[in-house]
């Protein structure tokens, strides 16, 4: 059992992605502009669109149709936040106000469908969400060499599209990051065949009005793998990228102290025995040039979870920690983690106050054994008390359950 003193936790964002299909999203009304021709390498911006409310005053709760294929949360406070995904082929996005008991629909601009009966989540033109606040979020498309990018500040009530050229062969968005509304990334990748990626990493200094290319896979990018995750510092200097390579069952890690212009690669000891491809649980840039991984390997029959951390440029210490059935993950920007694991159908909650050196462990009070049947599991850590999490069946019939004690007791929502 853990002391009381070590459940304080701060914001973390942690999305999972969920299959399955559901019904289509309401329509609302909409007016469009059309864009201007952009020149080679710039992007083109189209004026402000202006959206209908109506979708306002329709309100529901998680439970009753909420039922959202694809599905990523972020919870922004331990009352607001968005829930995004598809409904049919269609995109749909919703907020909370009120902790998680009901979501209201968000007005959209005119987004590409996405026939995900026929191909599942992650066609030509899926949309996925960016974000910033509570305010502002960033819709991305990419589709015949174009990324597509809509993005509102005022919480969905105007969005401005921009549309930026590609490399040829940039067929999906890879990871992506807002900071302070101006400051921001986006990472495009080819399709992977044969397990290699070309990487492409833009940057914008003016909140998406235009946006430079500043690395590739042809200099300081890894060149191989596709499950990329990104994250970079507040100073919006220092960052770190880290990609599966599922060929060498291999983690490949770059690190960055200019804003993405120069990487340099960086060496992390993962065990000899690895029988699967590993997986990126966490990938953190804080303060003070801080950085941090969580991965999770097989070795032989074991799972094990290996929690890294560095500042730029040293080595990477590595603590080491045997799982059972790791379902979910989250951690503060001071380095706290929380994480939940299935052990023979009870819920644990474990707690790592120091980087994942020490782990504190006990039953996740409140949480059902059917948890560990969900097709998938989201964990989000908005404030130093509040955890949420959201576990999907494979029917797409969404729980979503609340801890407000620092994942001591948990009740569910909807």
């Amino acid at each position: 059992m853990r002391p009381s003193t070590l459940f304080g936790f701060g914001m973390a964002a942690v999305v999972v992605t969920l299959s399955g299909c559901g019904a289509d999203t309401p329509s609302h009304a909409h007016t469009s502009a059309a864009p201007r021709a952009a020149s080679a390498g710039q992007a083109s911006v189209s004026a402000d669109v202006r959206l209908a409310s109506r979708a306002t005053a329709e309100v529901a709760t998680l439970a009753s149709n909420l039922r959202v294929a694809d599905a990523h949360m972020r919870m922004l406070t331990a009352h607001t936040g968005m829930l995004w995904g598809y409904r049919g082929n269609h995109f749909a996005m919703y907020e909370t106000i009120d902790g998680g008991h009901t979501w209201k629909p968000v007005p959209l601009p005119a987004l590409p469908t996405d026939d995900m009966s026929a191909y599942g989540p992650g066609g030509a033109h899926e949309v996925t969400a960016v974000i910033d606040s509570s305010a502002m979020w960033s819709l991305v498309s990419v589709s015949h060499d174009q990324a597509h990018i809509w993005t509102t500040k005022d919480a969905g009530r105007h969005w401005r599209e921009t549309t930026l050229p590609l490399p040829a062969g940039t067929v999906q968005f890879a990871a992506g990051q807002w900071m302070a509304g101006r400051l921001g990334f986006m990472l495009f990748e080819s399709d992977g065949y044969n397990g290699v990626a070309a990487k492409y990493l833009y940057r914008t200094e003016n909140g998406g009005g235009s946006w430079q290319l500043v690395a590739t896979s042809t200099g300081d990018l890894p060149h191989n793998g596709v499950r990329t995750a990104m994250a970079f510092a507040p100073n919006g200097k220092t960052g770190l990228l880290a990609v599966v390579d599922d060929l060498e069952k291999t983690v490949l890690v770059v690190e960055t102290n200019d804003g993405g212009l120069h990487w340099q690669p960086t060496s992390i000891s993962l065990p000899s025995g690895i029988v699967a491809p590993p997986s990126i649980e966490l990938a953190l840039a804080g303060p003070g040039e801080a950085l941090q991984l969580a991965i999770e390997v097989q070795v032989g029959s074991a799972s094990e979870l290996l929690v890294m951390n560095s500042s730029y440029g040293s080595s990477w210490d590595v603590a080491e920690i045997g799982v059972t059935n790791l379902e979910a993950m989250c951690a503060s920007p001071a380095g706290d983690l929380a994480a939940l694991e299935d052990k023979s159908g009870q819920q644990t909650w474990m707690v790592s106050p120091d980087g994942g050196q020490t782990w504190y462990t006990q039953p996740a009070q409140g949480l059902p054994a059917s948890v560990a049947d969900a097709a998938s599991v989201s964990l989000s850590a908005p404030s130093p008390s509040a955890f949420f999490l959201v576990a999907l069946d494979a029917r797409l019939a969404a729980s979503l359950y609340a801890s407000s004690d620092g994942g001591d007791t948990w009740q569910p929502l909807g």
